[in-house]
């Protein structure tokens, strides 16, 4: 069995399956970098592959605002949707709440083994794994933390203490690959998908075993997502 990660889907589920028969899935251990189901047009596909496939996954500040959203919802509270790509995800999703927040409460802000470690946006480069925040988890991109695209992010800074680190949620970097003696020791797999044109256009897959990145195309168009409603 090959261990597979995957980037942030965002809701592009015909690109998640698409990439799920480029790399010839055949009941692999799957991966998820996070932010599985936001922004983009199918996110109720996405979570069927999830099912399907047994897929696990890091919890990304997509997938967090969403699971806030859930326990307003099963709290009896009104959810706060603020923009339109976030009622559409709601929506979209409504046949399937109670079993997403079941699943999203179990998802963890990391998976590590002997050969990896997992996280959606990041670690503290100063402090390590064991001193990163849970919003450093999800969120951090540039070190020192600004709001600026054009900083300096955390993995420049990043020192390898783990064999492989695996990271998404950082689409305007595009696709990160840093080497050491001919292995990887950092990959980025955030290659925009959900953007269309705007960034990568790609859904990003690499197989551990095989030392090899696999890309599909986007079929998305770069604005539609920044208009959809429920």
């Amino acid at each position: 069995m090959r261990t597979i990660f995957i980037g942030d889907t965002h809701g592009c589920a015909a690109e998640l399956q698409d990439l799920l028969t480029a790399v010839a899935y055949d009941g692999d251990r799957l991966l998820l970098a996070g932010d599985a189901f936001a922004r983009g047009p199918d996110p109720l596909g996405v979570w069927r592959l999830i099912e399907e496939t047994g897929a696990e996954m890091v919890l990304g500040n997509h997938d967090a605002r969403l699971l806030e959203q859930l326990e307003d919802w099963a709290a009896g509270r009104e959810p706060t949707l603020q923009k339109p790509d976030q009622r559409y995800t709601f929506a979209q999703l409504d046949p399937v709440l109670a079993d997403m927040l079941a699943w999203l409460r179990r998802v963890p802000l990391y998976i590590e083994d002997s050969r990896f470690l997992l996280v959606h946006a990041g670690i503290n480069p100063e402090k390590g794994l064991a001193g990163t925040s849970r919003d450093e988890f999800v969120s951090i991109r540039t070190w020192p933390p600004t709001k600026s695209q054009a900083d300096l992010r955390w993995h420049d800074y990043y020192e390898p203490a783990h064999p492989l680190l695996v990271f998404g949620h950082d689409a305007p970097g595009q696709l990160v690959v840093k080497r050491r003696d001919g292995r990887p020791y950092l990959l980025g797999l955030d290659t925009g998908c959900v953007y269309g044109e705007l960034f990568g256009n790609q859904l990003t897959a690499y197989i551990l075993e095989e030392d090899r990145l696999v890309h599909v195309p986007s079929r998305q168009h770069k604005d539609q997502w920044l208009t959809r409603d429920a």
